[in-house]
């Protein structure tokens, strides 16, 4: 515990170092909010390898300030083009204005996701590495306020989500279940872009709330075994990133992670309440109750500034970057030493597209178990 608590202090005072290193702090925002050029959007298209998934085909879209209303639209459809038949379709609006000045927005976001044949790592901070087979199929919904002060810098959101579809027990039974889940946010956002940061710092805090039984997207139906995974249990993260300009055009990135996983202290099996972001591994390769997670970046941005208008894209290009990085993580069931002994290493690079709306990022991570591809979108921190 003194050894995370004297990492977090080194991070916390680092971060303001780099910050305060600048003629102003908080630093002014080099693009804002409410400057967006209306009808932007990006499409990808793309053919993936998920370890332990499968083999994907699919499309990702992403479109800003949609006829000039403020609201951002996201959409995924992707399918394995092997033998696990996983099908993926989910769609997001983000920004819906709920107040004429945007000081209260709403997300609402729905997919459809079936598990013809999913391959998931056994949780725990000794999982082994192989993975056991998961079939299921569900409709997952979320609605998320969220109120933005101080031109977006204060930000405080509730979440309700809802998951409703069936899975199977380790006796090969199906269950169906229909479940609510709810948790609370609050993020500080001291740097110079929400999008792609090179200065400052940001703070975030999320807890999970006790869920309603019932509300506009139906009534919870969950059979006892799941029940009692899930009982009990808070779980909560906490972020601090800081962000330093080296050059115009390089710039560092770091940021510290830790989730703790609450309640139900007395019961034998594994918690499987978080897992570190390490870009080495396939996502959710360490999962346990307990986690911690410290990594950076090194942003090399080449020189161009230009508008893109082509089938597939259109929109401002601030840059492209190429990224060195390096992280370290761990899971425990205990929060004690062990979150900082035997350390999981990832390291690797990649190249971004930063657009003045939203962040196209590729990653190649590597790792002691091979190495990972990661296609998305935003930046990891």
């Amino acid at each position: 515990m003194a050894r995370r608590a004297a990492a977090l202090s080194l991070t916390v005072v680092a971060a303001l170092s780099w910050a305060g290193s600048a003629a102003a702090f908080p630093p002014e925002r080099r693009f804002e909010f409410a400057e967006r050029t209306p009808n932007q959007y990006l499409i990808i298209p793309a053919v993936a390898s998920l370890p332990g998934i499968g083999v994907f085909a699919g499309v990702i879209l992403s479109a800003s300030n949609v006829g000039g209303t403020g609201i951002e639209l996201g959409g995924t459809y992707a399918e394995s083009i092997d033998s696990t038949d996983i099908k993926v379709r989910a769609l997001a609006l983000r920004e819906v204005p709920l107040l004429p000045s945007r000081m209260l927005t709403l997300e609402y976001q729905v997919a459809d996701i079936k598990l013809g044949n999913f391959q998931n790592y056994v949780p725990g901070r000794n999982s082994p590495n192989f993975t056991i087979p998961v079939t299921g199929q569900l409709q997952f919904q979320l609605l998320r306020p969220t109120l933005n002060l101080f031109a977006r810098r204060l930000k405080a959101s509730y979440n309700l989500g809802f998951v409703n579809g069936f899975e199977f027990d380790e006796d090969g039974n199906e269950l169906t279940t229909a479940r609510h889940s709810s948790g609370f946010q609050v993020s500080l956002d001291l740097t110079d872009s929400e999008v792609n940061p090179k200065q400052g710092v940001f703070a975030a805090f999320s807890t999970s709330l006790d869920a309603p039984e019932v509300t506009i997207f139906g009534r919870n139906s969950i059979p006892l075994p799941v029940r009692r995974a899930d009982l009990g249990l808070v779980q909560r993260r906490y972020t601090l990133s800081g962000y330093y300009p080296l050059r115009d055009d390089l710039t560092l990135a770091g940021s510290l992670q830790y989730f703790r996983t609450l309640g139900a202290e007395g019961r034998d099996e594994v918690i499987s309440g978080g897992s570190p972001p390490l870009r080495g591994y396939p996502g959710g390769r360490w999962r346990d109750r307990f986690g911690v997670f410290l990594g950076g970046e090194l942003r090399y941005a080449l020189p161009y500034n230009d508008t893109i208008d082509i089938v597939l894209a259109r929109g401002f290009v601030e840059e492209f970057q190429i990224v060195g990085f390096y992280e370290v993580g761990q899971v425990s069931p205990s929060e004690n030493h062990l979150l900082f002994e035997d350390l999981h290493h990832s390291f690797g690079a990649g190249v971004r597209v930063a657009f003045d709306v939203i962040v196209l990022r590729f990653d190649l991570g590597l790792s002691d178990e091979g190495g990972e591809s990661h296609l998305t979108i935003d930046q990891p921190f």
